[in-house]
């Protein structure tokens, strides 16, 4: 995402006393917490200004206030603001940063009301503890333009006819053939490149965490990366990525903003993303244009079709700093976010998430997570939980990825990374 959750109050647990239980209004759970502040960090800066507008409107009604700060870095920002003893209350983080610091900095969520309606299922857990609230699902792969496809083949745009890598291949073929010289738009940032493309590398080894583990053991004990037919699918995949990027003249230089300019406007026809750039394209988006997600291209026949799946962010609870009051006050939020009307609305309609809780009765409010939706309808996605990779990945991964993209690292070279990374680390 660019950049890649908390209850109970006893007036807002009766009302949803039952799995699928009827949403409740705002004016049903009032509870005052006397001015108190609760600090919130949002590691979605895509929401922001409706993180802002929600968290307001729901402070007023509690006398609670928030301060509501974001950040691309959530494993930095919680690390300087538990060494400075200024903690946040609410984090909005990643699911690996709830593995790393659970046990010993976050609130036990595991008796939560809204734990059987979706947060057993996509909540992090550490040690069978839930710590994590999952605030949106979403998936990885290519976000593509299905108007500016069409009106160049002149037929129906179907993804999963373009299941393989020699098909995809002679798709941005005829697209180049016709008119569209580079259908690829690929990002620079080490989140995309290091995070979402690298971790096709552990989430399609099968489909599941054992595969995902397997592959680091099988690495740490001098089986080849570069033998992996995974690693072969994904360097195929980058190859082509590379050659009909629109950024291609200095992919280093490629801005985020305009790359969500070019798919929305029908420059280039796929964007090497994930479901959550909507907000990003929104502003640029003629009403008759159709959008939707597909899966990067797959060898591995059994995992064609199936898209990368899962919770991208948490919520977490602080236990070390906040008071009770301020973690009574969280835990209601949550609550209110889950089970009452305006919380429900707010999680679909104006944070625009696919969410996470089976008693939301808010459709998606765009193409493309309409499109995702079908996915995990038809049971057509894949998740490695609970394998978490460390948290410096991206860090340390990106500037390989980013090595590679720009012919500074060859094959040889991104598989002895890999295989380095591992040989001083161990899978969460």
């Amino acid at each position: 995402m660019k950049a890649k959750q908390i209850t109970s109050i006893a007036a807002v647990a009766l009302m949803a006393a039952s799995m699928g239980a009827p949403a409740v209004s705002a004016e049903e759970s009032t509870t005052d917490y006397g001015g108190i502040t609760l600090t919130l960090m949002n590691s979605k800066p895509e929401i922001q200004n409706a993180l802002e507008k929600v968290t307001s409107e729901w402070g007023a009604e509690h006398n609670v206030t928030f301060d509501v700060y974001k950040t691309d870095a959530p494993q930095d920002t919680l690390a300087q603001k538990y060494a400075s003893g200024d903690a946040p209350v609410i984090s909005i983080c990643d699911p690996g940063n709830v593995t790393e610091m659970g046990e010993e900095k976050f609130l036990d969520l595991s008796n939560e009301k809204w734990v059987a309606d979706g947060g057993d299922t996509l909540g992090t857990k550490v040690n069978g503890v839930l710590y994590g609230f999952p605030v949106c699902v979403e998936a990885a792969g290519m976000v593509y333009n299905k108007t500016a496809i069409e009106d160049i083949l002149g037929r129906e745009f179907v993804a999963d006819d373009y299941a393989t890598p020699e098909k995809f291949e002679e798709l941005l073929k005829e697209l180049r053939a016709g008119g569209m010289e580079n259908p690829i738009i690929l990002n620079q940032e080490i989140w995309s490149l290091g995070g979402h493309l690298l971790g096709n590398l552990y989430v399609f080894q099968d489909g599941t965490a054992d595969g995902s583990y397997k592959f680091v053991k099988d690495t740490q004990e001098g089986v080849p990366v570069k033998d992996n037919a995974m690693f072969q699918n994904l360097i195929t995949d980058l190859d082509m990525f590379i050659e009909y990027n629109i950024n291609k003249k200095d992919p280093l230089a490629a801005d985020y903003d305009m790359n969500a300019a070019y798919l929305a406007e029908g420059d280039a026809a796929f964007w090497v993303n994930g479901s959550w750039v909507w907000p990003d394209m929104q502003e640029y988006v003629d009403d008759s244009t159709d959008f939707g997600i597909m899966p990067i291209p797959k060898t591995d026949e059994s995992m064609q079709n199936k898209i990368y799946a899962f919770a991208s962010k948490d919520i977490a609870i602080d236990k070390e700093m906040a008071t009770e009051e301020q973690q009574k006050a969280a835990l209601e939020f949550l609550d209110w976010l889950v089970y009452s009307e305006e919380g429900q609305d707010a999680m679909v309609n104006q944070f625009g998430f696919v969410v996470a809780f089976t008693n939301n009765p808010n459709a998606p409010v765009n193409p493309i997570n309409e499109n995702l939706k079908t996915y995990i309808d038809s049971g057509n996605t894949v998740n490695n939980a609970p394998y978490s990779g460390p948290t410096d990945g991206n860090a340390v991964m990106g500037p390989h990825m980013q090595a590679y993209v720009v012919g500074q690292e060859n094959v040889d070279d991104l598989a002895k990374d890999i295989e380095d990374y591992w040989s001083t680390r161990n899978p969460k």
